[in-house]
């Protein structure tokens, strides 16, 4: 088979979701170093994956959904005379603008009623599967087999300048922030993700009484207020970063962190990207499908995973409780204390509520 020359992978656009293709993507360019490798991606996912030497060029996607985005993903795919789309997010729509455009091969995964556009088709994420193992197998796919690389060889990936470094650097030194820093991301994209806000001025106290470490608070400009009642309720002295980043910005500050206490967010993917431990506190999605990654399925995770499993979990988007995340609630605010501890090296913790990421690629 002829290798495909110009290729565009059509993106996703959460940030932790575009942070899960950085591994594929830069399989897809071991696997065809000559070839040209566009990506089309929206919202904070263009921001996290410019700068990625693995991507000859990104178009941003337009931020409302309809017939804007479809007429912008059209033109990117007549203009730039394509002759191969990988598409890492199941949109009908897409697939049925990469075959109205021409594009001689069109891969993706099987599901959404996109089969029928495809001309490569991959079974969807299995139960169990980490996105990341997922979205590798699409290339694999796309680039007809060929060995895997070992484990280790794909982690997740992000560019973070000198001038993002020196923000976060400015900011640490302005608000007299030394090591350890512990970074609490108290924002998070759904309520049945959100661990409850009482919990982290207790935390914070704990890891200040104990540890004398000082907690930096996380979370976009909607989570302020929430940031301002949390500083209110602790005795230790919070420094909050809530709203004061961009995305790259944001990651620098994480690098710069002990530990970084998180729910299943985009700031946790951040965090694993640049190399700082995570404590993660899932509950109604399933750590396994989208917990931190650190290379391979069977690569350790530098800190650690918190997940009850109850009977309803994982719920996704339908939680069943009545708002009550009974399997955030569990996860009180000494055992997060106590794992955030062991992270940091001052501490001891029982491993039993762990529960480490695993997935096939």
């Amino acid at each position: 088979m002829k290798l495909p020359e110009r290729v565009l992978a059509v993106n996703l656009n959460q940030l932790g979701d575009a942070l899960f293709t950085t591994p594929a993507l830069a399989l897809l360019r071991e696997r065809l170093p000559d070839a040209h490798i566009d990506v089309q991606a929206g919202g904070r996912a263009a921001s996290v994956l410019a700068g990625n030497r693995d991507i000859d060029h990104l178009y941003a996607r337009p931020p409302r959904r309809g017939m804007s985005r479809n007429a912008a993903l059209l033109r990117t795919l007549r203009a730039g005379r394509y002759d191969a789309v990988i598409l890492f997010q199941s949109n009908l729509s897409y697939a049925i603008l990469a075959r109205a455009a021409g594009v001689p091969v069109r891969v993706g995964f099987a599901q959404n009623a996109c089969g029928p556009f495809l001309t490569r088709r991959v079974p969807p994420a299995r139960r169990g599967e980490h996105l990341v193992a997922s979205y590798v197998r699409l290339i694999d796919a796309f680039c007809e087999g060929g060995e895997v690389p070992a484990a280790g060889h794909l982690p997740l990936k992000v560019a973070v300048s000198a001038a993002d470094h020196a923000f976060a650097d400015g900011f640490l030194r302005e608000q007299g922030l030394t090591t350890p820093v512990v970074a609490l991301v108290i924002g998070t994209t759904r309520p049945q993700k959100r661990w409850p806000e009482e919990y982290w001025s207790v935390l914070a106290d704990r890891l200040w009484d104990a540890c004398g470490a000082r907690s930096l608070l996380i979370g976009g400009p909607d989570e302020a207020a929430e940031a301002a009642r949390i500083r209110a309720a602790a005795r230790s002295p919070l420094v909050s970063a809530v709203g004061h980043t961009d995305m790259k910005q944001l990651a620098a500050l994480l690098s710069r962190c002990s530990v970084v206490v998180t729910g299943d967010s985009g700031p946790m993917h951040l965090a694993t990207a640049v190399g700082t431990p995570v404590v993660a506190l899932f509950g109604s999605t399933d750590p396994r499908e989208t917990g931190p990654w650190h290379g391979a399925p069977d690569h350790p995770v530098r800190g650690s995973v918190l997940y009850d499993a109850l009977p309803c979990a994982p719920c996704g988007k339908s939680p069943t409780c009545g708002g009550r995340f009974d399997c955030l609630r569990g996860l009180t605010p000494e055992r997060v204390f106590a794992a955030t501890a062991s992270t940091l090296g001052v501490g001891t913790w029982d491993p039993l509520p762990v529960i480490p990421t695993t997935g096939g690629v």
